[in-house]
């Protein structure tokens, strides 16, 4: 058979049938909380569903996935009547194949057709795949090549193509598959993962179908929530396929997933009595010449973050335009190093590094106020809780700074992480693993760290965490100076350093979240301070 110049178009008649598997709706018991399983820990939970008698064999599983995906597809695009499958070579095609039959076989009218395109030659097919093809057969489905797709009659097209377990790029009609999927412009729901994207790192390999809905299934995959594959997973959801709790307590999970109700029941509460020195006093370094700005965004950001008291070290010469423009901040011109020391026995808490610059006057206050932390990790003296962002850590990589204390707080982006760690590369590329980088920062530096992004990883301890919130809209200037003063103003108000730093994270985008509700192009910073102060009082 001449695979590029003709169609599948064998059929048989057996035994159709619908599937007697259960039918799975999309399940929320781990979907937007908890856990994620790098992609091998999935396959291990997929095995031990059969192993451990859970199901009775792994077809049955791949017809739960496809139920799951035509309850979906009932619910979310009820009205629509044409659907193509695109399918590739291993069990994401066998996904497929049984959704076109259960599809084509539903009790529902107007009927949906239902149109399959392969992109390998089905007969190089195997286990479930193989039997999920001749299923398809039997009931008289028809498998065409991609010379015979036709998107604009479509509807939906199901991306079916490659699964979890790519690790290598896209090429030739594979690449070709993706490209023109995401050339017809019509809505894709890819199955379990879109198709080119990595599952445990986000990244993508050449090129990755652009879904408008993942349904996921058996485990939430890690990558899924961050680095690129934010672009590319549209709305995720998530059906377990009936895996029992016993059998995901048996799994190591790679992530977490935060969770914004859950850490909202952390935030700071106020007394009716309470007064300012109650809520901690935050002192904010930062601001060389020119760039008083960053100073007072995180200034603000901390008082509606809650901070009863916020200072701002900055040089003498922008104490005029932050007092202007926020008076409630109390700015203090410093020259030199010494100058900080009334400011650091005042403060609980400490943030450095908006505006700071890399001069010797930056560099000179960072000086300070590490001898400052590294003292305390010697000494029973008062703790002062501190986060270190921007140019401080520029300085820090310049002069190979670590400093041995573990409740630091740092909010690298991912330029100031790669020179922190000594890439040579400070952009991403689609090899970048997020996950190992922050676990590296971990290791070198100790402390906490938050690599800010599209889904921003949290460094706790030996746990990773991710948060599903923010959009496009935040990469504007501002943005991280803005999460500095929230962390920081938390921190102030006596939260530990765990609950300072995903309750800051999650707050910080989710303001974000709020203010895209009114647009995301040309959203600023500021557009997130009534945000910040309306979720702390929710």
């Amino acid at each position: 058979m001449n695979y590029k110049n003709s169609s599948y178009k064998q059929t048989a008649r057996k035994n159709c049938h619908h599937s007697d598997s259960e039918t799975t709706q999309t399940d929320d018991r781990y979907g937007y909380v908890h856990y994620c399983y790098a992609r091998e820990a999935v396959h291990n939970m997929d095995y031990l569903m059969v192993e451990q008698g859970f199901v009775d064999n792994s077809y049955e599983l791949m017809n739960r996935a496809a139920q799951a995906l035509l309850n979906f597809i009932n619910r979310n695009y009820s009205h629509i009547e044409h659907i193509t499958i695109i399918c590739g070579a291993g069990n994401n095609a066998g996904d497929g194949y049984v959704l076109a039959r259960l599809a084509k076989l539903q009790e529902k009218e107007p009927k949906l057709k239902v149109h399959v395109i392969s992109i390998a030659d089905p007969e190089i097919l195997s286990g479930d795949a193989l039997q999920s093809y001749n299923d398809w057969l039997e009931c008289d489905g028809i498998v065409d090549t991609m010379d015979n797709a036709h998107f604009p009659a479509t509807d939906l097209i199901i991306d079916a193509l490659i699964g979890t377990g790519l690790n290598r790029s896209l090429e030739d009609e594979w690449y070709d598959a993706v490209e023109a999927m995401n050339a017809s412009l019509k809505p894709i729901l890819a199955v379990d993962i879109p198709s080119g994207l990595d599952a445990n790192t986000g990244a993508i390999h050449g090129i990755a179908v652009n879904a408008e809905h993942t349904l996921t299934f058996i485990g939430q995959k890690m990558g899924m929530y961050t680095a690129l594959a934010r672009h590319h997973c549209g709305e995720i959801h998530f059906a377990s396929l009936g895996v029992a709790d016993t059998l995901y307590n048996q799994i190591e999970h790679s992530a977490t997933l935060m969770e914004w109700n859950t850490l909202a029941n952390k935030l700071p509460c106020r007394s009716p009595t309470s007064h300012k020195g109650d809520h901690g006093h935050l002192l904010i370094i930062g601001g060389d010449y020119g760039m008083s700005g960053a100073c007072r965004i995180a200034g603000e950001a901390a008082l509606r973050s809650g901070a009863g008291l916020v200072s701002v070290a900055t040089r003498k010469e922008n104490i005029n335009a932050v007092n202007s423009a926020r008076p409630e901040l109390m700015v203090h011109g410093v020259e030199t190093a010494q100058d900080l020391e009334p400011l650091l026995k005042k403060a609980t808490a400490i943030a450095i590094g908006p505006g700071l610059g890399t001069n010797q006057w930056g560099m000179a206050l960072l000086d300070k106020v590490i001898k400052l932390l590294k003292n305390q990790s010697n000494t029973d003296e008062k703790k002062v809780a501190c986060v270190i962002d921007a140019d401080a850590l520029n300085i820090m990589a310049q002069h190979n700074l670590v400093i041995q204390n573990p409740d630091i707080i740092y909010t690298p982006h991912f330029g100031e992480a790669a020179r922190l760690l000594k890439h040579t590369s400070e952009n991403p590329t689609v090899e970048t693993d997020r996950f190992s980088m922050i676990r590296n920062l971990k290791q070198k530096y100790y402390g906490t760290f938050i690599l800010k992004g599209a889904g921003t990883l949290v460094n706790l301890d030996d746990e990773i965490y991710i948060c599903p919130y923010g959009n496009e809209g935040m990469a504007s200037a501002g943005m991280g100076d803005c999460l500095t003063g929230i962390i920081g103003a938390l921190l102030a108000q006596k939260l530990s350093t765990p609950d300072a730093t995903q309750l800051g994270v999650c707050l910080h985008a989710k303001a974000g979240d709020l203010a895209a509700l009114e647009g995301k192009n040309g959203m600023i910073v500021s557009d997130l301070l009534p945000k910040i102060r309306q979720l702390m009082n929710e």
